[in-house]
């Protein structure tokens, strides 16, 4: 049995392939790990229900939770004839998998088509999945909302204060910064009031696991620890 983890998850599909990237994620002292739909091994479409069960048996030998799946298919595919119906059936697959392992959330950019919305929520609402729309600078009306840091300091606004304004309707966070020159990277060194943002998260009464989005990061392993740090000294637990 490992050490109390951080109440935190990691983007597994920067750390490696499977099944490295859950040991890498124990390493970090992870609770959880956000699954991408699109990582080799781990897509959902590729997954049978005995591979769905060996996942499962990965995340109880590792002690690990699944925190939720992106599925971030580009926007246009929605819109192209030849396109939509894989993106669609891509989406539902990971909602499929989002069911079995617990109805988790699955993170993805809403189309802004109706009968799209209307299907895609019909779809999740049978399976009892929670979704989060990460489309900026407004989400979906019909579902839950993503909170991504960089991307809102990109837009010069303050992530601390929008996740007041969406209270309830916030389903997914990120936790990450960017630098001075825009680059996205670990939280302590950017532009992000780290404090303010987890205060905000605890005040909102956000349930689910803040997910480490290392996806991009110059050293993804590294900076996760760095940012773990951080993250855990900004309110040590006695003071929670």
């Amino acid at each position: 049995m490992r050490s109390p983890p951080i109440p935190l998850a990691i983007t597994m599909a920067a750390l490696g392939a499977s099944p490295s990237c859950f040991t890498h994620a124990v390493k970090l002292n992870m609770a959880g790990v956000q699954f991408d739909a699109s990582q080799p091994g781990l897509r959902p479409r590729e997954l049978d229900i005995g591979a769905r069960r060996d996942v499962a048996a990965t995340l109880r030998r590792h002690e690990l939770v699944a925190a939720g799946i992106d599925c971030f298919i580009p926007l246009e595919r929605f819109t192209k004839l030849d396109a939509v119906e894989r993106a669609m059936t891509a989406l539902f697959e990971s909602i499929a998998f989002a069911e079995f392992l617990g109805r988790v959330p699955v993170s993805f950019f809403m189309p802004s088509d109706a009968d799209l919305v209307n299907t895609i929520n019909q779809e999740a609402t049978r399976r009892g999945v929670l979704l989060a729309d990460f489309v900026r600078p407004v989400g979906c009306a019909k579902c839950g909302i993503g909170i991504d840091p960089a991307a809102i300091l990109l837009e010069q606004k303050n992530p601390a204060q929008e996740i007041a304004a969406l209270g309830d309707r916030l389903v997914a966070a990120r936790v990450n910064d960017i630098d001075q020159a825009g680059q996205r990277g670990p939280i302590g060194q950017g532009r992000l009031d780290a404090l303010a943002y987890r205060v905000a998260l605890e005040v909102c009464g956000f349930r689910h696991l803040p997910v480490i989005d290392c996806r991009s990061w110059r050293q993804p392993v590294e900076e996760s620890a760095q940012c773990v740090k951080r993250w855990n000294d900004l309110l040590p637990v006695g003071n929670l």
